[in-house]
């Protein structure tokens, strides 16, 4: 039963259409983690770490739950398309560099490499796009930019709920909320890296635990 009902749960939270209007979560949701001062593209130097990657972290939790994986895997080509395709589609919009044709939301490859660093992605290792994505997420070789379906997904956000320095880098525990209920779908860790790019941070590496949680 519990299957089933996150399975429910998770149909409403994939990526819709989106409407010609930004990214926007309930305001009456409070979080620790406000999503919504993230601008890709003029991330301030002391933006801490939590909130700067909290688009990261949820573009690769509704991956993980998508596709029903404990661990996120870069080298996994499924996974790292996926999770890059949710980050540019749900945050892109919001980059200074991103422009506008028609439904599709056209970004320079060099944003989406930016955008791939986060995750802890190589471009050179990602290969091609898959099949399954390419409705979704396509390349033009003479522009060099990436075509995206734009998405919103306000029915979901990453809350930090603790964080840690280890020898291993920052680690971070928490969970991907339902905000109509407060619900918690999943817990994470994850492990962030500092790293000079657009986000100042890499994800190292992050696990889900007691998906379906009631």
């Amino acid at each position: 039963m519990k299957k089933i009902l996150l399975t429910a749960v998770i149909a409403s939270l994939l990526i819709l259409p989106f409407a010609g209007t930004a990214l926007a979560l309930p305001e009456e949701a409070a979080a620790p983690v406000p999503v919504e001062e993230f601008l890709p593209g003029r991330v301030p130097a002391r933006t801490d770490a939590a909130e700067a990657m909290s688009p990261a972290l949820h573009a690769v939790a509704l991956t993980m739950i998508n596709q029903d994986a404990a661990r996120f895997d870069p080298d996994d080509s499924a996974q790292a398309w996926e999770s890059l395709y949710n980050l540019l589609s749900l945050y892109g919009q919001l980059d200074s560099r991103a422009e506008r044709d028609g439904d599709a939301l056209l970004l320079p490859e060099e944003t989406a490499w930016d955008y791939a660093a986060a995750l802890g992605l190589n471009p050179d290792g990602l290969g091609g796009l898959p099949s399954g994505i390419l409705d979704r997420l396509s390349y033009d070789n003479v522009s060099h930019r990436y075509g995206v379906t734009p998405g919103e997904d306000g029915l979901s956000q990453i809350e930090v709920r603790s964080m840690e320095h280890t020898a291993a880098g920052l680690q971070l525990t928490g969970a991907l909320v339902f905000l109509p209920d407060g619900r918690d779908l999943v817990h994470f860790q994850a492990t962030l890296q500092p790293q000079d790019t657009l986000f100042g941070w890499s994800l190292g590496g992050m696990s889900l635990t007691d998906q379906g949680l009631s």
